[in-house]
């Protein structure tokens, strides 16, 4: 019932979209900052100049974007072009409502990387066959942000946190949080910014703490691992892990409501030393109005090595745009594709704040991503160039229109919140949570 509730919602919030005379709908989610924005609404007045045609651009927030695709198919007016940073689309490909891009990113196919062109192909139910339906946009990695200036005030320098998984986090939790407190003369500063909510933060999180200790619930070529007893061991010692920080008072105690930009607000407020984000959108945020924090006082720095000591591998992914089939005008929306592939795409990921790293690699290695005298974009773009990413893309190969389901549900986020907010064990979280994804699989 709350899902038919929730589409009926969207598609009365659709209605006025019904008189719409404009010759291509783009949906492009709303930034996180101006500069986002600005980008998108030049690359809209490019496209209209070079095509001479009319482009509606609607911008819903974040969390809106999945609902309003749902309703807006079911009323039978979907966009042309929708991007989205958490929109689900493997069910509409399985359903055959997109477009298959492959003939038409053809030409400059190669300049992608072949993980971000991996992550973009998903299985049509009705063809039997995988097809190429999502046009790669940003790369994410998964950053840790610092607040030096705090570390310098508790005693100690960047130089001072340790390399080992174990010392690391205790560095935070047992070292910098009572120092800064003692020496700020504070007891509403917290070492770390981890949210322990059922968001994307948390399901990052954890995740990466998953490849921490070898555990990932998706194989390298997404296939579910999760019935290996040793993988699913790790798992429970990952989230045991992570789920430490917050008993021992090491993150604030409202993470275990944060929305996503829970860590963000936490982090700019300087209430948390500490944190990690898959996205450079904190330091972006600080860059034009507190340009002596993203220079001086902020640092993003290199993840210590994982719970077996061996180098960590980053959780990584991608964003990506769909063209719907039932759109206005397909075939120019195809064009705009082809317009952003062939160079705007580069021009957003610029200019909009770098928010999202390239999916190309050859734009990484260019000089606005390596500038010495940034110190978070060139620490994001070496990460990206030479630590390695494990990227599960769409969900569980050939069952990405089921998968949607978990990212949606927000299974190991959910997995964390019932951890630290409910008190269950993570032994028993993380069965609810393997039980939960083979039903979704099942079903």
């Amino acid at each position: 019932m709350r899902t038919a509730a929730v589409i009926f919602a969207a598609t009365l919030a659709l209605a006025p979209l019904t008189a719409q005379a404009a010759d291509l709908v783009v949906w492009w989610e709303k930034g996180f900052y101006a500069e986002e924005d600005e980008a998108v609404a030049e690359i809209i007045a490019a496209f209209e100049q070079e095509t001479g045609k009319e482009v509606e651009l609607i911008q819903p927030d974040q969390y809106e974007v999945n609902d309003k695709a749902r309703a807006a198919l079911a009323a039978g007016q979907p966009p042309d072009f929708l991007y989205g940073t958490i929109a689900v689309w493997g069910r509409y490909a399985y359903e055959d409502q997109l477009a298959d891009l492959e003939d038409v990113l053809g030409p400059v196919l190669d300049l992608f990387d072949a993980d971000a062109v991996d992550a973009a192909v998903s299985l049509n139910g009705r063809t039997g066959r995988r097809g190429l339906y999502g046009l790669p946009m940003g790369r994410r990695s998964n950053h840790v942000h610092v607040w030096n200036s705090l570390l310098e005030r508790a005693g100690f320098t960047l130089a001072d946190i340790p390399k080992e998984w174990d010392p690391f986090w205790s560095f935070w939790c047992d070292r910098v949080q009572p120092a800064v407190r003692e020496a700020l003369g504070r007891d509403d500063i917290w070492g770390v910014g981890f949210s322990m909510a059922a968001n994307v933060d948390a399901e990052n999180g954890i995740e990466q703490f998953q490849l921490a200790y070898g555990a990932p619930w998706l194989d390298r070529d997404r296939r579910l691992q999760v019935d290996d007893p040793e993988i699913r061991e790790g798992m429970i010692k990952a989230l045991e892990a992570y789920t430490l920080i917050w008993r021992k008072g090491c993150t604030p105690p409202d993470s275990t409501s944060w929305t996503s930009a829970g860590n963000n607000k936490a982090f700019i407020a300087q209430t948390v030393v500490m944190t990690s984000n898959a996205t450079l959108s904190i330091p972006a945020a600080l860059r034009t109005e507190r340009p002596d924090d993203y220079y001086k006082n902020a640092a993003t720095i290199d993840w210590p090595d994982g719970a077996n000591g061996q180098p960590l591998i980053i959780d990584g992914g991608f964003a990506h745009a769909v063209v719907f089939k039932a759109g206005k005008n397909p075939a120019l929306a195809s064009d705009f594709v082809r317009f952003l592939a062939e160079g705007w795409i580069a021009h957003w990921l610029t200019f909009a704040g770098d928010r999202w790293l390239p999916p190309m690699r050859k734009l990484v290695e260019q000089p606005f991503w390596l500038d010495p005298s940034d110190p978070h974009r060139m620490r994001a773009a070496i990460q990206i160039l030479t630590r390695p990413h494990h990227s599960p893309g769409s969900g569980v190969r050939d069952n990405e229109w089921r998968s949607d389901r978990i990212g949606e549900e927000e299974i190991w986020g959910n997995a964390v919140h019932r951890v630290a907010a409910d008190g269950i064990s993570p032994e028993q979280a993380i069965d609810e949570a393997i039980e939960r994804i083979k039903q979704i699989l099942r079903d």
